[in-house]
């Protein structure tokens, strides 16, 4: 879901994204999108005093999956979906017998 919204930034910040954007040929949201997941990148895999990475990244783990069971407890036919996707076809027989919506009936 795409959402709207307004951030303050100064015109430097301004230019260096819309210069990135037309250098990648991509939209601004999608240069401030990567910049984001690369800086979280590296804040998680940073060390923190007093913590380690594999702590950080097992309460990160615990906390996505409390929000999977929390959506998959609302929403059941989301969760045989994932579910579904997870376990992946055992065959491309099975793939195609579970995805022919049409075709050589009489």
């Amino acid at each position: 879901m795409t959402v709207k919204t307004t951030v303050t930034i100064d015109s430097d910040l301004r230019k260096m994204i819309k210069k990135l954007a037309a250098w990648l040929d991509i939209s601004q949201g999608e240069v401030i999108k990567r910049a984001i997941a690369e800086y979280e990148k590296i804040i998680i895999n940073k060390d923190i005093p007093g913590t380690s990475n594999a702590s950080i990244k097992k309460e990160i783990d615990k906390i996505l999956q409390a929000a999977t069971d929390a959506v998959w407890k609302d929403d059941i036919k989301t969760k045989e979906i994932q579910e579904k996707l997870k376990k992946g076809p055992s065959s491309i027989d099975e793939i195609i017998l579970n995805n022919w919506d049409f075709g050589l009936e009489i």
